[in-house]
């Protein structure tokens, strides 16, 4: 586990994710709201806007609680594919954030799915 936060370190991607979950983790959704208005691709909350996306934040953390990082699956400077277990349930969770090559690295894809 240890590595795997160096490795998401290493990566502006990771770097994302892990302020994301920090966040989240604590359960102060308007801090997180202002996360995803200011870390988020334009393009990316044109597809979703950032109430349906704190909705869905709000719902994960009621029905799974905190999310832990049990291995980084993937990763590069900016794409990470993270599995993450759930605190409430053991539910496993698949997530796959992407963010842009050029400053400030806005996240340009993130999607988070539950592992069968």
């Amino acid at each position: 586990m240890a590595d795997d936060k160096l490795t998401l370190r290493m990566s502006q991607a990771g770097m994302r994710f892990i302020a994301q979950m920090t966040i989240y983790n604590s359960g102060d959704f308007e801090r997180l709201r202002k996360y995803i208005s200011e870390s988020y691709h334009s393009d990316l909350l044109a597809e979703q806007s950032i109430e349906d996306r704190l909705t869905e934040f709000r719902e994960l953390y009621s029905e799974e609680g905190r999310l832990k990082v049990v291995r980084v699956v993937g990763t590069s400077k900016h794409h990470v594919i993270v599995l993450v277990d759930a605190e409430a349930t053991g539910t496993y969770w698949l997530n796959d954030l992407q963010v842009e090559e050029d400053y400030p690295h806005r996240i340009i894809k993130y999607s988070v799915s539950p592992v069968e």
